[in-house]
């Protein structure tokens, strides 16, 4: 819905058809302003929309819906109000209801609560659930934090996987399989027992994974519960010990600071930065001790993003609260702003009417920069995938890819020798490839995966290290390697 080139064209494709929209939770609040305008153009158009979520607030719901009723035309039947869960709400020309669905047999759950202080505590409980034969798995709430869990089993002699986004195209596929095999639906106990998995975020959706024992950093009430979902999921014949999710989080004490959970995630308060949910969280999480689902679930998530939520926040968190939501007033503003307006129809001052850039999608605080790795072999510069599951040049450099942060890097960084090289190994690429980096990669000593360089702002003044290998995906060094650098 935003006034970007063939967006007329993409609109005809949906059409008078079904649209589905799923983990509708997990959308910020531009991108829901987004969606509802996308709704509102989807129903004007005679098409039907089916949205779904486990975690949806009450208040965003009801924004959808009016949303899609908008596009139906005046005097359409207002959805009644309803708190019920699960919750079935219809809006049509002539339906207006909300009913409470009946929860599938079996499904229903009260999974027990348990906290832990520190990262230190929670790596304990996964050695030992391990050495128990459990199948284990630890969510960190950022890359590094992640890599850092990983590096520290491995010392202790413990054979764990990781999963992050920062692994090239290819060997992210590669991993979601083992993943899976090991994990999945349909693993063996035998190639489960004692296995570990340390990931991030990337494991709250989409795949469908099952383990014995869970421990995860403290995050927002909605994205717990869909990790908690990973948890017993599926039925086996044996399972040692009890069902509990493991939450490491600081105590949710009535006189909490600003810094309250700064002090125990430093790299994570900058991920999830409205640290007045998280301590509505961990409050009703510590208070309940479990997770009943779906008797309680209601509760829960209207306590935590529910209106006259802020009533119940420490005074020193107040802040960051009235910020939070003013940082969502501002994009949803923004998002209006944005996207076109139905009643107006296409006008030329509707937008920048340009290339997806100049109207963005999303808003982010946190840019992403995408990197294509290649291997320097023999002379020349070749895709790290070459001749793995890619026989053409521009399906190899595809999985060759990887998303970094762009306020760690920024632009490419090469020496003169390798000029001709780059001017070579770019000749593939299309004008769609143009802000794309190349991070060139040599053999580490030892063998042990590759190491690389790049620039970490765009006037190349400074050099940062990149390490990059299968199994722990891309790390890069936390301090510059030099200043003042001048690369031609």
């Amino acid at each position: 819905m935003l006034p970007s080139r063939h967006q007329s064209l993409r609109l005809l494709g949906l059409m008078r058809r079904v649209l589905i929209l799923d983990e509708v939770h997990a959308f910020d609040a531009y991108m829901q302003q987004e969606m509802a305008a996308l709704l509102e153009f989807h129903a004007g158009l005679g098409g039907s929309a089916i949205l779904l979520s486990a975690t949806l607030p009450l208040h965003i719901r009801e924004r959808l819906t009016r949303a899609f009723a908008k596009g139906l035309g005046p005097d359409i039947r207002p959805v009644p109000h309803s708190s019920d869960y699960p919750l079935a709400t219809v809006c049509a020309r002539s339906v207006g209801m909300s009913a409470k669905v009946k929860s599938q047999q079996g499904r229903a759950r009260r999974l027990p609560v348990r906290f832990l202080r520190s990262p230190e505590e929670g790596v304990r409980e996964v050695e030992q659930a391990a050495a128990d034969g459990k199948a284990v798995l630890y969510v960190r709430n950022t890359v590094d934090d992640a890599l850092g869990t990983y590096t520290e089993l491995r010392e202790r002699g413990l054979g764990a996987l990781l999963f992050h986004s920062r692994f090239a195209l290819t060997d992210r596929l590669g991993v979601e399989r083992e993943i899976t095999r090991r994990f999945g639906k349909w693993s063996k106990a035998s190639d489960r027992r004692g296995q570990i998995l340390v990931a991030t975020q990337v494991v709250e959706q989409s795949l469908d994974l099952d383990f014995d024992a869970m421990v995860t950093d403290l995050a927002p009430i909605d994205l717990l519960v869909q990790r908690a979902g990973r948890l017993w999921r599926h039925r086996r014949e044996v399972r040692k010990g009890t069902c509990e999710l493991l939450v490491v989080s600081p105590r949710p004490v009535p006189d909490a600071d600003e810094n309250w959970f700064k002090k125990s995630f430093p790299r994570a308060s900058y991920v999830y930065k409205d640290h007045a949910r998280l301590w509505l969280t961990a409050k009703v999480l510590e208070d309940a001790r479990v997770i009943d689902s779906p008797g309680k679930l209601r509760t829960m998530i209207e306590f935590v993003y529910g209106d006259g939520a802020e009533e119940n926040v420490p005074e020193a968190l107040l802040d960051v609260f009235m910020n939070a939501e003013g940082r969502s007033g501002a994009e949803r503003s923004v998002a209006k702003t944005n996207t076109l307006n139905l009643g107006k129809g296409y006008v030329r001052d509707g937008g920048a009417w340009g290339a997806d850039w100049q109207t963005p999608t999303r808003l982010d605080d946190y840019p992403q920069v995408t990197l294509r790795l290649g291997r320097y072999v023999h002379g020349r510069i070749e895709p790290y995938a070459a001749g793995e599951e890619a026989d053409e040049a521009w399906r190899a450099w595809r999985l060759s890819e990887i998303q970094a942060p762009e306020q760690r890097i920024a632009a490419e960084a090469a020496s003169r020798e390798l000029a001709d090289s780059i001017r070579m190994a770019k000749a593939s690429w299309t004008r769609f490839d143009a802000d794309k980096i190349l991070v060139v990669l040599h053999a580490a000593e030892g063998g042990k995966g590759f190491v690389g360089s790049a620039a970490r702002d765009k006037e190349r003044t400074e050099e940062v290290r990149v390490r990059y290998s299968r199994s722990e995906g891309l790390r890069i060094d936390t301090k510059p390697l030099l200043s003042g650098l001048v690369i031609e």
